[in-house]
């Protein structure tokens, strides 16, 4: 569904909530939730090989140097920024 017809979608419903009892728009709300929920269950999830690939094509960015000093750096940073 795009937006717009999703937007649109959406505009009708609030408009035609507004006439309703709060019993009919507790069951219109359940079906929205229901439909939401099982539309959540239908996308498939990434198989462990999947995962494992992603895992080891990022983890190599997330390294750190061996000689970085966080403290040190952090200090750096405070010294640049607001020497004056």
């Amino acid at each position: 569904m795009s937006y717009e017809a999703y937007n649109a979608f959406a505009t009708a419903v609030q408009k035609e909530m507004q006439r309703l009892d709060y019993e009919e728009q507790l069951g219109i709300l359940t079906i929205v939730v229901t439909a939401m929920n099982n539309k959540k269950k239908q996308v498939p999830a990434m198989s462990r090989e999947e995962k494992l690939s992603l895992f080891e094509k990022f983890k190599g960015s997330m390294k750190v140097p061996a000689d970085f000093e966080a403290r040190k750096e952090y200090l750096e940073y405070l010294d640049e920024r607001y020497s004056v």
